[in-house]
Parts: structure tokens; sequence; C-alpha cells
């Protein structure tokens, strides 16, 4: 996949799920005012935990299609060594 394409598909995705996040956490800050929870702390921790996850989540798979393509050397055999 050329570089260009692989940047805007990721940061298409990047973009979504942001989008998608941030719509999350609001819906859950107007939950937690109205409603009378005593376990607020665990509430968010439910809310906040997988945007973390999510964020790790991003930033191997950056770092993973963004890595250089390894190495490929071929080499001939030489007559003689062990496995000819």
């Amino acid at each position: 996949m050329p570089g260009l394409l692989l940047a805007f598909v990721f940061w298409s995705a990047v973009l979504a799920v942001v989008v998608s996040q941030v719509m999350i956490l609001r819906s859950s800050a107007r939950v937690l005012r109205t409603a009378a929870h005593r376990n607020v702390a665990v509430e968010w921790v439910f809310a906040v935990g997988p945007a973390l996850a999510l964020a790790a989540v991003l930033a191997f798979s950056w770092r993973a299609a963004m890595r250089p393509a390894p190495i490929q050397v071929d080499l001939a055999p030489v007559a003689g060594q062990v496995g000819t």
C-alpha cells in the first residue's frame, strides 16, 4: 500500500476513533451528572479505559505501518558448506 494512501486511511481511522470516544465521554459525563451513582470513579475508569487502550493500539499500529521494509539479501550457496 503506498505511503500516502496508508497515511490517509490511518488518520481517517484516528479521526473516527477520536470523534466516537469524545461522544462516548460526553455521554458518560452527562449521565453521571444527572444520576446518583456511588461509584463515579469506577464509571470513569470504564469510560476512559477503552479510550486509552485504543490510543495505544493506534500508536502501535502507526509504528508498525511506518516501519521500513526489511532488507532481503539472497546469497548463493558455496560448494563445501554445511547443508549443500
